[in-house]
């Protein structure tokens, strides 16, 4: 197995998870922990293996029991009786049992081991320990663990499981992980319809057996096309990200992140043991890695099941054949409320199906059915969809019927044409949204044939055509797309970081700005001075009109303590200016240590663009950009991305602000120079990529104009 150090040199493309098979599709199983009471019982692993149809050898370690107790299921008063070729072990016993019991196994070469046990990291530090302690005892010895904490297993091609709650065995083309069972057993419990899964595995506290490790095993699986995760944090980030990235481009992987409300973050610490990352580094992970996002359980599993349905959809243009006109209407404010675009028919298109009509009634996006369906259900219907759906200007379609019970209606049933033209154009999605009182059975007709889904909601529908056709946007993307690189000076780079180092400085003044003139940032002309006496000459040096700017340990935000001068003109005004800051720095903090102050040059006017980079614990770098100046944390306009940039991101990030139509020029003003502020951000990712000694870079303002951009301001932390 790969190290399980963060970063990404965790080549998980080199990962074996053959081991994993023995987890899926055991022939021979033990149950350590199951009473006599539980054979029988409604909630017991037992009774759930057997209703899902297993039908390899079972064996039970209970020394209270006696074979006359079981029926299909081997009894044995301990470990010791077990034969030699047991290749999965279920255990469930209190947890300072769970380590003996683990022993046991691993002396009779059982190699694989379910740990259904909560009370470890879950718990409390006493439960940390004993699972770090099991966890030692299963690596020395060759053994995998998955667990602690879980209910483990759900595979409906072996019909193993090891969950004690009630399953319906379902061959959908779903592989799903988690890190709770709720989703093993939701679709069944809560929706009362089938699993909605082929593969299903709860990770629990993932001591052992991670995400990743699954992940490459679902994308090796023959019986899964698409990958549904829920997880609460994630420990190794650069591994995640690499894995997803390459299974993305074959595999849809739809993720929920749970634990992003404050509440739900100390939640998750509780539940797991994992540690919930900043929901924005997570969103920019998630991105980089070509995963599909669900902001909820409901749209986990639509989005889920449209990808096993569906073929995704080749661009955002949407057509509604709609039974109803007022559906009609609440269809386009869904469509563009998703951000997708409603399509204009073709005239040839058009031209085909008016005739359908009557005269007084134009026909156009949406396609207002009603009548032609009224006057003749079998010679319209059927053919305005298989119109629409030949039309080159449409990629889905939103169909809204209704849907009755009584038989007279039974002659107005869509459901047959729908699944058929369906079939016919797999690259068009048709989502289905029916009203009236039969929405079950219309669904279930419709759904029946593999062709089509019927929706809750119109927005659910339009939200699940837009993640699609970003899904097929971003696999298409051009792979020879990489992360620019710039010929710098990382020499002096390494040497100004091991000089701080040295000084066990973290917080970089005059070296923030000396790095980022090695990596040939764009910076308005500076300098440093410590002594009074040699600012004359320094501002000459720049040329007038200069600003002035504090330098102290102790001043973080200068605008706050008095500590900048603007438009300084001459040598009279240098000096009263100087002095009078230092009066107003040590007034606002009398302890402030002035080392000095940085002269540079006036900027001239623009927008104000702020740029950052931090390094995050998971997933290693990445760099922010938003609207700039002292109003950035008010304004709140900001966007991620995890380093390296590519261009392509880079300008993502700039179209994703509210600042970006200000940036392409309003009200006559010419626009700026985008294409400085890109060059910046690229640099900025390479040097956070190349120096993992950087920790943070503030970078406020970068001032834009229609000549090109520059620096004003900058810090850097190590």
């Amino acid at each position: 197995m790969a190290s399980k150090t963060s970063g990404t040199e965790n080549l998980s493309a080199s990962r074996d998870v053959r081991f994993l098979d023995q987890f899926f599709g055991p022939r021979k199983v033990v149950i350590v922990g199951l009473s006599r009471s539980a054979i029988g019982a409604p909630v017991s692993v037992l009774t759930t293996l057997n209703d899902y149809g297993y039908s390899g050898e079972i064996y039970v370690i209970n020394p209270n029991m006696t074979q006359t107790d079981a029926d299909n299921f081997t009894v044995c008063a301990s470990l010791d009786e077990l034969p030699d070729d047991i290749e999965l072990a279920v255990v469930s016993v209190a947890r300072e049992q769970v380590h003996d019991v683990l022993k046991g196994c691993i002396a009779k070469g059982i190699k694989g081991a379910i740990v259904i046990t909560q009370g470890f990291a879950d718990a409390d530090e006493e439960g940390g320990r004993l699972q770090e302690e099991m966890l030692e005892l299963a690596r020395d010895n060759g053994m995998r663990i998955l667990g602690p904490n879980t209910i483990g297993i759900a595979d409906a091609f072996s019909c193993f499981t090891s969950s004690f709650i009630e399953l319906e065995n379902d061959k959908t083309a779903i592989g799903q992980v988690s890190q709770s069972g709720l989703f093993m057993m939701g679709h069944h419990l809560i929706n009362n319809e089938p699993a909605g899964f082929c593969k299903s595995i709860d990770l629990g506290n993932a001591s052992d057996i991670d995400l990743v490790d699954v992940l490459t095993y679902f994308e090796q699986s023959d019986e899964v096309d698409v990958i549904q995760c829920h997880v609460e944090g994630i420990v190794d980030g650069g591994a995640f990200v690499e894995t997803a990235s390459r299974i993305s481009k074959e595999k849809p992987i739809v993720l929920l992140k749970a634990g992003r409300s404050k509440t739900g973050q100390v939640a998750v610490a509780s539940h797991s043991g994992a540690a919930a990352g900043e929901n924005e580094v997570y969103d920019a992970a998630f991105r980089k890695a070509g995963i599909v996002p669900a902001h909820n359980s409901e749209e986990l599993r639509m989005l889920s099941k449209a990808f096993v349905t569906y073929a995704p959809p080749k661009g955002k243009r949407v057509a509604v054949v709609s039974f109803s006109g007022g559906g009609a209407i609440l269809a386009i404010d869904a469509i563009e409320g998703a951000g997708l675009e409603l399509a204009k028919l073709s005239e040839d298109t058009i031209s085909d199906i008016e005739d359908l009509f009557p005269p007084w009634l134009t026909v156009d996006n949406p396609v207002d059915i009603w009548i032609p369906v009224a006057r003749d259900f079998d010679g319209s219907f059927p053919r305005i969809l298989e119109r629409v759906m030949q039309d080159d200007h449409v990629d889905a379609v939103i169909c809204i019927y209704c849907s009755y019970t009584l038989p007279k209606y039974d002659a107005l049933n869509s459901s047959k044409y729908v699944g058929e033209i369906g079939a016919r154009y797999p690259d068009k999605p048709i989502m289905c949204w029916t009203y009236g009182l039969d929405i079950a059975g219309f669904s279930k007709r419709i759904e029946k044939q593999g062709s089509a889904m019927v929706f809750p909601s119109l927005e659910s529908a339009s939200t699940t055509i837009a993640k699609m056709a970003d899904f097929e946007a971003n696999r298409r993307q051009s792979a020879s797309e990489v992360p620019s690189r710039f010929e710098v000076d990382d020499v002096s780079v390494d040497s100004l970081l091991a000089t701080a180092r040295q000084a066990e400085s973290s917080y970089l003044f005059t070296e923030s700005l000396e790095i980022l003139d090695a990596y040939g940032i764009n910076l308005a002309a500076w300098r440093f001075v410590s002594d009074e006496n040699d600012l004359a000459r320094n501002a000459a040096e720049i040329g007038y009109p200069v600003c002035m700017k504090i330098v102290s340990a102790d001043i973080i935000h200068k605008s706050d303590s008095g500590g900048i001068r603007l438009n300084i003109g001459n040598d009279q005004e240098l000096i009263e200016n100087y002095r009078g800051m230092c009066d107003d720095v040590l007034r606002y903090d009398p302890k402030a240590a002035i080392g000095g102050v940085i002269l540079q040059a006036m900027a001239p006017k623009g927008k104000e663009v702020m740029i950052g980079a931090k390094h995050d614990p998971t997933y290693g770098p990445c760099v922010i950009v938003g609207t700039g100046g002292i109003y950035t944390e008010v304004l709140n306009d900001y966007t991620f991305r995890l380093a390296p940039l590519t261009d392509v991101e880079a300008r993502e990030m700039l179209a994703e602000l509210k600042l970006y139509p200000l940036l392409e020029g309003v009200r006559g003003e010419a626009p700026c120079d985008i294409d400085s502020i890109v060059e910046t951000l690229l640099r900025v990712s390479q040097l956070v990529t190349t120096h993992p000694a950087i920790k943070e870079i503030d970078i406020n303002p970068l001032i834009v104009n229609e000549h090109g951009s520059v620096i004003v301001d900058a810090r850097i932390i190590t």
